[in-house]
């Protein structure tokens, strides 16, 4: 983690691989009080901290880790696309279970989701896998010079959270000292440029390079990069059939559970549809592809307890060999990647994370 510097969590497969856990596990090591993000309600982002689960789709939900609430500062930068009502029950989400950030900013060029964007994405995009909520629509009304901006809205003028060019306060903030963590919206599979597929995709680019162009950061400020991929990866279920394809075979949740070892039905459901997700074998080619482009620091591995149910929970592991299959997964993933794995997730908690890392705050 660098000093003065924006830190990137990513995806690095096609979404859901826990992203927030990391950013919340990252805020607690390393103190982090300044989070940032160009985030939109396409994509949530969940974190479980003392058995509370937190779910975002505008603030960063690293900040959920944040030792001292009190002190932290919020940077949701000029490409989000925003539903105002969504940010302002976030908002009160958090202040209701004792998160009360220091100051939220929201950049005055954020483009808003109006309701016609919502009812076109139900009536045309749901077969590509879209969540629907307007997000897509609303990009292309931006490109088009028709998009309503935030400082256009009542929302700007009656909370005082927006103000323009956030990208320069924060640059502000690092030049004084300030270790930024930003959070990446769903995964580089999903990626419009240099994702699995060019139709079932997402409307945007999601590499690291796109967070600084997103947030108006020069190159210097660029920290640390950490790639979050699972075990199984996997995509979001459409309303009508295939939500497009994937290069590993598809397989079950309960195939999963058998190889596993697992004491419980484990199948997951999309944080913002609501729909059972869909889940394939790990891809090694679609990660080295993602680690040639988006060169991360460091990789995190979650949902480690999918390949040995006795590893659930674990915060700490003094020899990994202890649990065969994990160990062979990681060490396969470093030969092929040459990334350090530093970060080992092992169920839902935020704390349920074996930090084998030589990361410091430098």
């Amino acid at each position: 983690m660098k000093r003065g510097k924006l830190n990137i969590v990513m995806g690095g497969q096609a979404g859901s691989e826990s992203k927030g856990k990391l950013s919340a596990y990252l805020a607690s090591k390393f103190h982090i009080t300044h989070f940032a993000g160009c985030l939109s309600p396409n994509a949530g982002h969940v974190v479980i901290r003392n058995n509370v689960k937190y779910v975002t789709h505008h603030i960063p939900v690293g900040v959920a880790g944040c030792l001292d609430p009190r002190q932290a500062h919020i940077f949701i930068g000029p490409a989000s696309v925003i539903n105002p009502d969504i940010l302002l029950s976030e908002i009160s989400m958090l202040r209701d279970n004792g998160i009360d950030p220091y100051l939220i900013f929201v950049d005055g060029r954020a483009t808003v989701i109006q309701p016609h964007h919502i009812r076109d994405e139900l009536d045309s995009l749901t077969v590509i896998g879209s969540t629907a909520q307007g997000v897509g629509e609303a990009r292309v009304d931006k490109i088009m010079r028709r998009g309503i901006r935030m400082n256009d809205t009542p929302f700007a003028r009656n909370t005082g959270l927006v103000v323009e060019g956030v990208g320069n306060l924060l640059i502000k903030a690092m030049d004084r000292g300030a270790t930024v963590l930003y959070e990446m919206g769903q995964g580089f599979d999903l990626c419009i440029d240099h994702g699995v597929d060019p139709i079932y995709c997402t409307s945007r680019n999601c590499t690291p390079q796109q967070a600084l162009a997103d947030m108006g950061i020069p190159n210097r400020y660029l920290g640390d990069i950490y790639a979050v991929v699972r075990t199984y990866p996997i995509r979001v279920n459409n309303r009508d059939g295939s939500s497009g394809p994937y290069p590993s075979p598809e397989i079950s949740w309960e195939e999963i559970r058998d190889r596993c070892g697992a004491d419980r039905d484990i199948t997951e459901m999309t944080t913002t549809t609501h729909l059972k997700r869909r889940v394939f074998e790990f891809s090694m080619e679609r990660i080295k592809q993602m680690v040639r482009t988006c060169d991360p620091s460091f990789l995190c591995v979650q949902f480690a307890n999918y390949l040995d149910w006795g590893i659930y929970g674990s915060s700490s592991v003094h020899d990994l060999s202890t649990y065969p299959l994990v160990d062979k997964f990681i060490q396969e993933l470093e030969v092929a990647t040459s990334t350090m794995v530093g970060y080992i997730g092992t169920g839902p908690n935020h704390i349920h994370m074996i930090d084998t890392c030589t990361d410091e705050l430098e």
